[in-house]
């Protein structure tokens, strides 16, 4: 069905939905078991359960979905296990503890700013990608929007390290192991390079977020709701953009992503009942600008 560029088109937004509903998920579950700022091991803990499952969900995916159980023998553990300890447990730890100590919209609006990280590393990593004055534009605009975001009133608040600076962080990050997985990972199976990666970090996160009090998590029928929501987000929209892109070219697809943080912030207002002032939108619209700026030559009108 997939292969239908209009189905293709629609679940994509659909991915996008979803990634975009993992910060009201997380918010959520924080509330329903009880966890505050200083609950640093819960936290953790929290989200090496979440990727654990994610994991086995993402692998029995292939099972469903792909079945080349040849790519098993090609898989480089040296290179996964990489990606478990950076993409998946150091990104998250950031991500989590840094989610509970900032508006889940300021939260979307600076990971909005992942396509313009992604450029600034490439420059540095990927001698083949090059610098031209459309990006320094693009880098300039989403800059700004960013210091727009995290500067204004009392009640958008401002820059902190362990609420937007871990954000920022995380993101940075995530920017990274995209050019990992674009320049080494080419050849990997991207459900097993996946799950495999969820499953090592997810370890991790789990035995670091017990060894901090994170096994007093006391989950009831609401938060495991959740929690399983939150490892079929990461497992189901993977999925989902793993087909599309097998079937579609992914530079005219990847102006998509934009979809993320629109969804993020919206979400964040309609179920968390976050406040979006006039700078956030302006943050918002500058970064959204820049991020569909760098995408314009990969995309046709």
């Amino acid at each position: 069905m997939l292969k239908n560029k209009k189905f293709a088109v629609i679940f994509s937004i659909l991915a996008m939905l979803l990634w975009g509903s993992a910060i009201p998920t997380i918010k959520t579950t924080y509330l329903e078991l009880g966890i505050g700022g200083a609950d640093t091991g819960q936290k953790i803990a929290l989200a090496g359960i979440r990727f654990f499952v994610a994991g086995l969900i993402t692998l029995i995916y292939f099972l469903i979905f792909d079945r080349n159980f040849k790519d098993f023998k090609k898989l480089d553990w040296k290179f996964v296990l990489i990606l478990g300890l950076l993409q998946t447990a150091i990104q998250y730890i950031f991500y989590y503890i840094g989610l509970s100590n900032t508006l889940g919209v300021k939260s979307s609006i600076i990971q909005a700013s992942n396509s313009l990280i992604v450029v600034i590393l490439s420059a540095f990593l990927l001698p083949e990608d090059k610098i031209n004055a459309k990006m320094i534009i693009a880098l300039i605009l989403g800059s700004l929007g960013i210091i727009i975001t995290n500067t204004g009133s009392s009640i958008e608040g401002g820059l902190t390290l362990t609420g937007e600076g871990f954000i920022i962080i995380s993101t940075t990050i995530n920017a990274l192991c995209t050019i990992l997985v674009r320049k080494y990972g080419r050849g990997e199976n991207p459900y097993l390079l996946t799950g495999f990666q969820f499953l090592l970090g997810s370890v991790f996160m789990i035995l670091l977020g017990i060894s901090l009090g994170g096994f007093t998590l006391n989950f009831n029928l609401k938060a495991s709701i959740l929690l399983a929501y939150a490892a079929f987000i990461s497992a189901t929209a993977f999925t989902i953009w793993t087909i599309v892109l097998k079937y579609h070219s992914a530079n005219e697809f990847g102006i998509y992503k934009l979809f993320i943080p629109i969804f993020g912030s919206l979400l964040s207002i309609l179920f968390l009942g976050e406040p979006f002032g006039l700078r956030l939108g302006i943050g918002m619209a500058l970064v959204l600008f820049a991020s569909f700026l760098l995408n314009l030559n990969k995309t046709k009108a």
